[in-house]
């Protein structure tokens, strides 16, 4: 949806440095998380591969392809286009991982899934405020101007 002439919207250059900022925070979240639930889980049961499971390309393959297409999700700006990328990337996870791996795809499906979907929705949240705002600048400043006319 384009901005009519009447509707504030942040410049395209500040939009996309927003959305870029908030995912990589939640990268930054989800990297964090990730760290202590493979030390937590290596702490409890042993090493990852102690109980016959090795898929770690295909974990770096995830982790990396996650913090790839979180930066490309912020380059996005239509809600709905986002929402949609999200929905395929999160199924196919979860249709790759399942019933085999049920760790790795609560880890790689579910937690990426929830971080990336927070920060599409944060980023979202921060343009309609922005939007907001700046239409109720504009009102008080035609309020203003016509009690002086």
């Amino acid at each position: 949806m384009t901005a009519g002439p009447n509707e504030m919207r942040m410049n395209l250059p500040a939009r996309i440095v927003c959305c870029l900022l908030i995912h990589s925070f939640f990268c930054v979240g989800y990297t964090l998380l990730n760290n202590f639930a493979a030390d937590w889980y290596i702490s409890t049961y042993g090493s990852l591969t102690s109980r016959g499971v090795n898929i770690r390309l295909t974990s770096k393959f995830l982790y990396e392809f996650f913090l790839v297409f979180n930066w490309l999700l912020a380059m996005i700006l239509v809600l709905r286009v986002k929402l949609v990328l999200w929905a395929i990337w999160v199924a196919l996870v979860l249709f790759w991982m399942l019933p085999d791996h049920p760790l790795r795809a609560l880890l790689y499906g579910i937690g990426q899934g929830a971080f990336t979907l927070a920060a599409i929705l944060l980023s979202h949240g921060l343009d309609a405020w922005y939007k907001r705002k700046c239409a109720g600048t504009k009102a008080a400043k035609l309020a203003s101007g016509a009690s002086h006319a």
